[in-house]
Parts: structure tokens; sequence; C-alpha cells
């Protein structure tokens, strides 16, 4: 009996601790897991793990896979709370996601990125090759043409003449000797022989000309930008010669003797003529005042692709571009200066013809060569860019520069000038 009242009470008590055991676990899951499951519900999120508090439930807690409270899809999008759900490689649809974004994963360096605007300044100059800023033929200079009738003529051979008187009638014979200078013959229709002129070229009248500008590109795609500059170019006037006058030079000598009782002339005067032809007698220098001009102009480059591999900064790339304008000229005028031999010297002393010209003093002319004035211009360039940092590059380029003709003061047209201009360029990145 003993043993059987044993045995009901260990079942009674092992029945009610399982009873206790039961509320007790469901109370624990109560607040250990609903309340775990309300807390996680209160985000959008959170309902859409549920299999979190069944892993509580069924004691299946992972400690090699903890959930991931912050990534998107962190949990299973279906609950499932009448099984075990066990933890795999597969947990969840973020860890492919990730392993996909990792595979896929390129550490982020800097990028040129071109801005759609960018200020520039450049310096440079230019080399004039063809094309005269005084061409004879259009615009006449002094002299002009020798012939008597023409009114421009204002040079005279011997306005200059030479000459003096020895000895006397009481020595017996006086000789008279005169310099002249004049056409070879009586045929000619000139005052002298010939006029010797060579047209003055952009670069024969000017010092290179200094040139600086300021614009503004617009990048229209990776590899095609337009731009606008205005520039200012200068450049320092030079003296030159303007024409050379060549004649004949005349030696005339005229002798008479006398008879030193009476100083009665014994016969006739004797003439002794000598010469030298196609002598230099004269020059006409002109020095150019300085030059000054603004330039407008509007274009586009396109580049090509760059010459190294660099990625960003430190990249090389080769480009051309065109640009139309214009530019506005100052006025231009010019001075003459007056060289003159000495004639008597080029008889006595042939060999010292570097001292045997005399500058005439009150003798400089003003000319008015060109009004100011704007005239048309093109340019074509070639050149080659160098990022060097991500906002700033420099640029170096080279190409042909087309300018029109001005107008000379006489309403002739000057010739056209082609130069070849050399700029370095430097731009920011706005």
């Amino acid at each position: 009996m003993r043993l059987v009242l044993c045995a009901v009470s260990a079942i009674a008590l092992s029945g009610c601790s399982w009873l206790g055991g039961t509320q007790t676990h469901g109370k624990n899951y109560g607040h250990n897991g609903y309340n775990k499951q309300a807390s996680y519900e209160s985000s959008p999120r959170a309902k859409a793990s549920p299999r979190y508090g069944q892993n509580y439930r069924q004691g299946a807690y992972v400690h090699n896979q903890q959930p991931q409270y912050g990534a998107t899809n962190g949990f299973p999008q279906k609950p499932q709370f009448g099984e075990p759900t066990f933890t795999s490689g597969n947990y969840g649809s973020h860890a492919a996601v990730a392993q996909k974004q990792g595979a896929n994963y390129r550490r982020n360096t800097p990028k040129l990125k071109k801005p759609k605007f960018r200020g520039t300044m450049s310096l440079g100059g230019e080399k004039s090759f063809s094309g005269d800023i005084l061409n004879y033929n259009t615009f006449p200079t002094i002299p002009a043409s020798g012939l008597p009738s023409d009114p421009t003529v204002n040079y005279i051979p011997n306005d200059f003449s030479e000459g003096n008187i020895s000895g006397s009638v009481v020595a017996g014979q006086i000789s008279q000797v005169s310099y002249t200078a004049g056409p070879r013959d009586s045929s000619s229709p000139a005052l002298y022989d010939r006029v010797s002129v060579k047209n003055k070229s952009f670069d024969d009248v000017w010092s290179t000309p200094t040139r600086l500008s300021i614009g503004g590109e617009y990048i229209v795609s990776p590899k095609n930008t337009v731009f606008a500059n205005v520039g200012y170019s200068a450049a320092e006037g030079k003296p030159g010669n303007a024409a050379s006058v060549f004649a004949t030079l005349y030696r005339t000598t005229t002798t008479q003797n006398y008879d030193t009782d009476t100083g009665a002339p014994i016969g006739g005067p004797i003439t002794n003529v000598s010469f030298i032809p196609d002598e230099q007698i004269a020059d006409f220098s002109a020095d150019f005042s300085d030059m000054k001009r603004l330039d407008l102009e509007v274009g586009g480059r396109h580049y090509f692709d760059s010459m190294n591999k660099s990625a960003g900064v430190n990249t090389v790339t080769p480009f051309v571009s065109a640009s139309v304008g214009a530019s506005r000229y100052n006025a231009v005028t010019y001075t003459t200066d007056q060289r003159q031999r000495f004639y008597q010297q080029a008889f006595d002393d042939p060999d010292g013809e570097s001292s045997q010209f005399y500058n005439l003093d009150g003798q400089e002319t003003k000319v008015a060569l060109y009004d100011s004035q704007w005239v048309p211009s093109g340019q074509l360039n070639a050149g080659v860019e160098w990022q060097v940092t991500p906002r700033t590059g420099l640029a170096l380029e080279t190409g042909v520069r087309i300018e029109g003709g001005r107008k000379y003061t006489n309403d002739e047209r000057g010739d056209t000038n082609i130069a070849i201009p050399f700029t370095i360029r430097g731009s920011y990145n706005f």
C-alpha cells in the first residue's frame, strides 16, 4: 500500500511539474517571444520576420547565423509557425544579394568629370608669313614715280648737287667742278634712273605681337566644346627702309685758261664729264607706329582619345579647333626720314660708302597708312591638353590664322595677313 501511495504521489508531482512547466514556458514565451515579435511589428520591415520568434519557440537559436537587423530582406518572407525552422547557407535573400554586391564591388576612386563650363586664359604670339602691311603698288611711298608731271614727287636729285671752283685769272686758269645726279640719258622720263622699294610685311614693321585673352568654354559632350574669347594684342613698331633712289652720278669739270698779263680768256672752256652709273643717291626710312588690336572670336574644339591611359588627372589629350571672329586695329602711321648721298665722295672715295650719306634735318614726313577699322578673321588650331588637376588644365596649341586685308587711307585694299599663332592656354573647371 505504501508503495502504491508513493507511486501515485510521484505521478501527481510529475503531472503538476509538467503542467506548471508548460505554463511557465508559455509565460516566458509570451514574454520573450511575442513581446519580441510585438516590438518588431512596430516597423514595417519587422512584419516580415516571424521566424525570429519561431526559432526561439523551438529552441533552435543558432549562434553562427544571427539576424541581420539592418539588411533589406534580411529575414524569410513567409512565416512558418507550425514547424521548426533551421538556418542554412541560404538564410534570407540578403546573403545572395550581399554576395553579388561583393563580387561587383569596386573601391570608389575620384573620376574626372568635366563640368559644363570652364574659364580660360591664354598667352601667345604670332608670326606672319604671307601678306604685306605696305604694298607700294597699292600705296605708293615717297618718292612716287619721278615724273615731273606727278604732283606727289618731292624728290629732285639736283636739289642736292655739289660743286666747287678753283684757280684764278691771275693764275691763268679757273676750274669749275660740279657733281649732279640724274638719268643716264635724256630719253629717260624720270628725274632719276629708278626707285627700289620692298613691300613691308607685317613682321617687317612690327615686333612679334603678344596676345592675352580670356574666355569661357561650354562642354557640349565628352569630346566637343564651344568657346568664346576676347583678346588684346600689341606689338612695337620698327623702323626700316622704305625706298632707295638710284641714279647716274656725273662729275663735270670745266676749265678756262686766261692770259696772265691781260686777263683775257684763251680759247673756249674745256669740259670734261665723267660718270658712275646706277649709284644709290638717297634712301627713305619708315618708322611705323605701334600696333594695337582687339580680338573677338567664337569657335569649337573636338577632343580625341587620350594619349596615355591615366584615369582622371594627368591625361594628355590631343584636339583640333576652329574659330571665326573679328579684329579691330588702331590707326597706323609711319614717319619717313631721308638720307642723302654725298655726290663728290662717290668719286673721291668710292669704297667709303657708309660714310657717304647724311641725314637731312627737317625732312620728316608723317604718312597715314590705315584708319582704325574692323577686319574679319578666322583660325584653325591643333594641340594637346594636359589635365593637371581635376579642376585645372594646360594646353599648347598652334595653327593658321587668316585675317582680311585692311583698307588704306587712299581707299585701296591691302593684303590678307596669314600668320602662325602659338599659344599656351590655362583652364579652370567651375
